[in-house]
């Protein structure tokens, strides 16, 4: 069961990556160097809002109480949500990026970190910190941000990121759904 929760947790944070590496593969091609600043960029943001957004939960939970498990659920399924909706509003003129700017790329970074914080938050007030998440998501991170870059230089397709958002959002999903069911069991 702890390989499920491992899956549905960094698949959205990583996705969210591959997205804007994606615009920003369209708007320009990158060299190795900036590849590299690129995906360890994401894969910093990412890993810190999501540690961040965990450890905050945890702080919370005991003093909400009882009230944490719903304020865990409506996070992560918001958050799905907006991953969604965000998929399929998304239009290519708005999106472009240009990763080789520092600023650009460090904005960028922030705004798909807040994703991660939300869902480290949801997930902090649930469950105790799990170190072993903050192995997985780097590495899952800077692969996909490798990919979308690859997949937006080669074809620019937006069926992918709508994809991306799309799956992004259904994980996050089914993980408050896991979360509730096995919840409910408990309670």
């Amino acid at each position: 069961m702890e390989i499920l929760y491992v899956i549905l947790i960094t698949l959205p944070i990583a996705l969210v990556a591959f997205s804007a590496a994606f615009w920003g593969g369209v708007y320009r091609c990158l060299c190795l160097s900036e590849k590299l600043k690129m995906a360890a960029s994401f894969a910093i943001f990412q890993t810190g809002f999501f540690y961040l957004g965990m450890w905050s939960g945890n702080s919370f939970a005991n003093s909400l109480g009882w009230l944490a498990i719903p304020f865990a659920e409506a996070i992560i399924m918001l958050t799905g949500i907006k991953l969604i909706y965000g998929a399929f509003k998304t239009r290519p003129e708005q999106k472009s990026y240009n990763l080789a700017s520092n600023s650009e790329l460090i904005a960028v970074s922030f705004a798909a970190g807040l994703n991660a914080f939300m869902i480290g938050l949801g997930i902090g007030l649930l469950r105790p910190i799990n170190v072993n998440l903050l192995y997985f998501i780097p590495v899952l991170v800077v692969l996909l941000a490798y990919i979308g870059d690859y997949l937006g230089k080669q074809n620019g397709r937006i069926i992918y990121t709508t994809f991306a958002g799309l799956v992004a959002g259904l994980s996050l999903l089914a993980l408050g759904t896991v979360f509730a069911l096995v919840l409910q069991e408990i309670i």
